[in-house]
């Protein structure tokens, strides 16, 4: 059985509410092509951000084998980091584009903020990485 919020997440854009800026920027970046290849999603709790993340995967036809979420209070590490860097220039299984959603990225330690330094400057032309964070002062500078 799905949980609840999962079963209710808005699935496109119009189905979100109270996103309105949000949704026009990404909206007119999808549209002329010119999407960020690292979005960085901020806010209180419950207020969309992950979910804001997935739609703009299914926007850039993102399969459901090269889409991966990672809760960053789980996966805080610097091994979480080498393991994406070393999957990421694999090509897209079952889509156009590869997608990370890292999520609560504030709770990933120093070392692996700095190790994901690289993978955020010069990504793969099909990688996509979404960090989604309620508190954006404790992200290092340089990703912000």
């Amino acid at each position: 059985m799905k949980e609840l919020y999962r079963k209710n997440r808005p699935k496109k854009f119009e189905d979100v509410i109270g996103q309105d800026d949000a949704i026009e920027t990404l909206t007119r970046k999808i549209e002329t092509d010119s999407i960020p290849h690292a979005i960085l999603f901020h806010g209180p709790y419950g207020t969309g951000k992950t979910t804001l993340a997935r739609i703009v995967a299914r926007k850039l036809k993102c399969g459901k084998f090269d889409f991966v979420e990672r809760n960053s209070a789980d996966y805080r590490g610097i091994d979480s980091i080498r393991e994406i860097r070393s999957s990421m220039n694999q090509a897209p299984i079952d889509g156009d584009s590869r997608v990370w959603l890292l999520d609560e990225f504030h709770k990933a330690t120093n070392d692996a903020q700095n190790a994901m330094l690289k993978p955020l400057e010069d990504p793969p032309e099909h990688v996509y990485f979404m960090l989604a964070t309620t508190e954006p002062e404790k992200i290092i500078a340089g990703i912000r």
